[in-house]
């Protein structure tokens, strides 16, 4: 048997997003277009964007203030679904670069608590282009980096606003949130995880004894798929859980299951996850 674990498939953001790329090529189709880094984190997204003229610009590659410089009069840019620093549109304003942004509502509502903050400390994963946007937003603003903590000597307040990446898993939290609360008993907390992330891991967490095996679908680019598979692992030890992009990927693994479950990131399209299960059922 194969079944989808719901909420599957694109989140609200992610639909927002690309339904906006897919206007602007429609409507500037003898214009240069482009996406300031990965509209969203999978690769298909980004080769259907491809298909529509639209340039994906790998940010990693240079300074990102140094590649908007490299946008002339006449050129689009898209800003991805995950944010960016103000500074951003202020540069190519001054290019008179025409922009559209795609940031995800919930990721807006974010930094807009963090931009009303007197200090925060800012929990998210080094280098993501949602926690490099969401330190500019406060110049008070300290990242609690997931993989390596954080250095309480930094803060000026005993009461920060605690705020987090959209995108992690609610696990790594409450252990973070707890030494924050061990540190600083008057900090206050918002937990911002976005709740198509959220409902998706705790799908995975109270999944049924009699499931043996677990297909998560999505890139390895991917926060939030990423977080399912360590929710994955961490509460299902004893089960077979694979990660795989698309069906192509997962034919490269011998699998012998009764029970399978299809999870998806926020950022997979559904017609990928139905190859998937069209490949379990065939096997």
């Amino acid at each position: 048997m194969v079944t989808l674990l719901k909420p599957i498939g694109h989140c609200f953001g992610v639909i927002k997003a690309i339904e906006l790329a897919r206007e602007v090529a429609s409507q500037y189709q003898d214009k240069n277009i482009y996406v300031f880094g990965l509209l969203v984190h999978n690769e298909e997204v980004t080769n259907y964007l491809a298909g529509l003229g639209i340039k994906t610009v790998d940010t990693s590659i240079d300074n990102p203030l140094n590649l908007l410089k490299q946008f002339n009069d006449g050129d689009i840019v898209i800003f991805t679904a995950h944010g960016h620093p103000l500074e951003y549109e202020q540069i190519l304003n001054a290019r008179c670069v025409l922009f559209f942004d795609a940031t995800c509502t919930k990721v807006k509502e974010c930094f807009n608590r963090i931009k009303e903050a007197e200090e925060v400390i800012y929990i998210g994963k080094n280098n993501h282009p949602e926690t490099n946007a969401a330190l500019t937003m406060n110049k008070k603003a300290h990242l609690y980096d997931i993989n390596h903590g954080f250095d309480y000597s930094v803060l000026e307040s005993d009461h920060p606003l605690v705020i987090n990446q959209t995108t992690l898993s609610f696990i790594e939290l409450e252990a973070i949130h707890q030494d924050i609360k061990n540190k600083l008993p008057h900090a206050v907390f918002a937990e911002e995880i976005c709740n198509a992330t959220l409902l998706r891991q705790k799908a995975i967490n109270e999944l049924d004894s009699s499931v043996d095996t677990l297909i998560i679908v999505g890139s390895r680019k991917s926060s939030n798929t990423m977080k399912l598979f360590d929710v994955a692992k961490a509460k299902h030890p004893n089960k077979q859980i694979v990660l795989v992009n698309n069906a192509d990927d997962l034919k490269k693994y011998h699998l012998s299951f009764k029970n399978a479950v299809i999870a998806s990131g926020t950022s997979t399209p559904i017609d990928t996850i139905n190859k998937v299960k069209d490949y379990l059922e065939s096997i």
